[in-house]
């Protein structure tokens, strides 16, 4: 495993910081709806590979632009990466999920994923809801609503990080509000509870293997829901497998810390700690799986000679715990990179870092191959003109474990 200093990035910790203002929500776990799909007894082929991809699909409001050309290049193009399980993360509309899991039925019939609840949250008092609007209203009034997000976590970060996590959450469930007077109105107002949400981590798990066991388990957060989708799949020759499925907390540059972990890296330890407690948990549980898989954005990564570190002792945490890096070793090239045309310019060297992954602990007589995917500039119609775009702001990953004895290429 390549092993390189911490290195920093402002065009990465922004375009994070954008990302993680926009969906904030409580930090109280109340309710999750979990949902999966299929019968976990029907009989199959003997499975002799397995397959997995992880790709944070940036389909939220203010994300990233052509949300709608994305999601249905994303729906379209998903059954092409020839993935047994594909896990998903940054679907934050449920209708969004809803579509994707109707859409992909046929090849991926069993789902599992967690879905907000509406209602319990409350709202923001009169002086919150007066002190974001007046910051708001003097530095974002004229923007559009789609720059809403990013003028807001460049202008009023500080101060909606003082406000309560009900206020928060209330105003993270209506990023389609369509102004600043309209958000604020909606979450001072007597029935802004009935508008609020928590627990929505954006994380779906689609399988064309029955899922057996699902589970969900929550993770303490400072600023938005954090989790770990979890389910059994079984194959005949690593025999039962967990796949676990998360998204990491990601560093802030301009947002403050105000959680229990001194930084925003000491919360990504800290949730590595109960992602890995949950894994044996489960592992533990009954007729433990002989093997696990970790897949997501961990927001944390190996530097390698095609990418730099990100948070190596928080990666290097998930290494000592037994876990391989396949496409780290096999391909190594980054996933949130500065040439993706929706973080930068394509013609810009490929620089960047490896921060989604596909993890196993497993026999070590497995072989495995490893690509990225969902990485090619695509051409789009918006506003009456082509536009050369990608799926995401995150490239994806492709691990293919089988029989053998080690490493392969591609």
């Amino acid at each position: 495993m390549h092993r390189a200093r911490l290195t920093t990035s402002r065009s990465l910790g922004e375009r994070m910081t954008m990302q993680l203002f926009i969906r904030v929500a409580s930090c109280s776990f109340a309710l999750w709806l979990l949902n999966c799909s299929g019968d976990s007894n029907e009989p199959g082929e003997p499975v002799r590979e397995l397959s997995l991809v992880s790709f944070n699909a940036a389909l939220g409001v203010g994300l990233a632009p052509y949300l709608e050309q994305r999601l249905e290049a994303i729906e379209a193009d998903l059954p092409s990466l020839d993935a047994d399980v594909i896990c998903l993360q940054e679907v934050w509309e449920p209708e969004n999920i809803e579509r994707l899991v109707a859409a992909l039925a046929s090849e991926y019939p069993y789902n599992h994923r967690s879905v907000r609840s509406t209602g319990g949250g409350g709202g923001c008092t009169e002086s919150e809801a007066t002190s974001l609007s007046n910051c708001l209203a003097e530095n974002c009034a004229g923007v559009d609503v789609e720059g809403l997000p990013l003028c807001a976590i460049n202008n009023c970060a500080e101060v909606f990080t003082q406000v309560s996590t009900e206020c928060q959450q209330c105003i993270a469930a209506n990023q389609s509000a369509t102004d600043v007077q309209n958000l604020t109105m909606i979450c001072a107002s007597a029935d802004a509870e009935v508008a609020a949400y928590s627990d929505q981590t954006g994380l779906v798990l689609l399988s064309r293997l029955p899922l057996d066991r699902p589970s969900y388990a929550a993770f303490e957060s400072a600023l938005g829901d954090r989790g770990l989708l979890s389910a059994r799949v079984h194959t005949d020759f690593m025999g039962d497998v967990d796949v676990h499925c998360t998204h990491l907390a990601a560093t802030l540059s301009e947002v403050p810390y105000t959680g229990l972990y001194g930084s925003w890296q000491g919360e990504r330890l800290r949730q590595i700690d109960q992602m890995l407690e949950r894994v044996s948990e489960i592992r533990a549980d009954g007729n433990g799986a002989g093997s696990a898989i970790l897949a997501g954005d961990m927001n944390c990564g190996p530097g390698t000679p095609l990418a730099r570190a990100a948070s190596p002792d928080a990666f290097e945490r998930l290494a000592n715990a037994g876990f391989v890096a396949p496409y780290a070793e096999l391909d190594g090239r980054c996933t949130f990179c500065e040439n993706n045309p929706l973080n930068g310019l394509v013609s810009d060297p490929e620089e960047g870092a490896l921060i989604d992954h596909v993890l196993v602990s497993a026999s070590g007589s497995e072989e495995f191959m490893a690509r990225r995917v969902f990485d090619e500039v695509i051409p789009i119609e918006a506003n009456g003109a082509a536009v050369d775009v990608a799926r995401s702001d995150h490239y994806g990953v492709r691990v293919q474990a089988s029989a053998g004895a080690g490493l392969a290429t591609p």
